[in-house]
């Protein structure tokens, strides 16, 4: 459920590679997996590796796609209130999910599913649910009632379902930046916008990764330099329509069932866990700028948000590590 760091991102990739003289061209590739466009580019790798990567992404699309007969997801979502004996990676997923949700207040739940099937923001059709359809799918969101058992057992109640939509990329980019980082390689992984940045450039400068402009998403609003880090940016502008004068856009607030109304269009997180980055993101536009502020200080995340008249503010970690020299 994300909205991303600017597509165009390859743009200032391509231009730092160019701007700096490499032993060996980098080897690169792109691939569509999780409804995204996927791009790897390695500094110092080969083709057998990334070859590698390629098939680690197939495998966990198999394993956490909801829309895969067979993955884990789905075996949970069939099972009609059944254990399900899941992979240690996935239950790993929802583990840390339960625990993300529970710091965020509830903000972020890997249960949203039923909510988010009501609406539709990708054919435009532009699909609302009823308030009666609304109402009646707030129950089934209750994360707490996700039941994560020994031997890698997960129960979740009937009616309702799994999206992993908001934290799976980000666990994968963590495990293939692993897989990278311990052939001493370096490079970036760019997930349709949740972009790690492997070691850093040959030469030992970061990598510079932009964040996109919510009133102009094509466009960088700012750039920070990372190293062995990654930047996820959720934000409300990408997947949304407009009906009867009213935008709506897809991060949905779980307690509501409608669209977040905080007043942030944009959150960036830089963090060494995709992950977490990737789950906090969307947390912070439901939470609003104070508390999802107040929760990033907390737990130690940099983080960036942008309100709806372009205003930004940030963690204190963020601000010394990475400024704040909007373009």
């Amino acid at each position: 459920m994300k909205s991303r760091l600017l597509m165009a991102l390859c743009v200032p990739l391509l231009l730092l590679f160019s701007a700096c003289a490499a032993p060996a061209e980098p080897i690169s590739g792109v691939g569509y997996y999780f409804d995204t466009v996927v791009t790897i580019t390695l500094s110092g790798g080969s083709q057998e590796l990334l070859t590698e990567l390629w098939q680690a992404c197939g495998r966990y699309e198999r394993l956490l796609s909801k829309t895969i007969d067979g993955s884990d997801i789905d075996r949970i979502n069939r099972a009609g209130g059944q254990p399900v004996t899941v992979d240690p990676e996935t239950w790993a997923i929802l583990r840390r999910a339960k625990e993300i949700s529970a710091m965020t207040d509830g903000a972020f739940r890997v249960t949203i599913a039923p909510l988010s099937a009501l609406w539709d923001f990708t054919s435009g059709a532009m699909r609302m649910p009823t308030d009666q359809e609304r109402l009646a799918a707030l129950p089934l969101t209750d994360d707490s009632r996700l039941i994560l058992g020994d031997g890698g057992t997960v129960t979740l109640p009937a009616g309702m379902q799994l999206d992993l939509g908001g934290i799976a990329k980000g666990y994968i980019a963590d495990q293939l930046a692993r897989m990278v980082r311990e052939q001493g390689v370096t490079g970036t992984l760019n997930f349709g916008g949740n972009v790690y940045a492997v070691g850093t450039k040959d030469g030992g400068s970061p990598y510079r990764i932009g964040i996109a402009d919510p009133a102009q998403p094509g466009q960088a609003i700012a750039v920070v330099s990372v190293r062995d880090a990654s930047v996820v940016t959720s934000g409300t502008y990408e997947r949304c329509f407009t009906r009867d004068g009213v935008t709506y856009h897809h991060i949905l607030n779980p307690t509501t069932g409608l669209p977040a109304d905080t007043g942030i269009v944009s959150a960036t997180i830089v963090s060494a866990s995709s992950m977490d980055a990737d789950a906090l993101a969307t947390a912070c536009v439901v939470l609003g700028r104070e508390k999802a502020l107040a929760l990033l200080e907390r737990e130690g995340y940099d983080g960036l948000l942008i309100d709806a008249q372009g205003e930004a503010q940030a963690t204190k970690g963020f601000v010394e590590r990475y400024g704040l020299a909007l373009r």
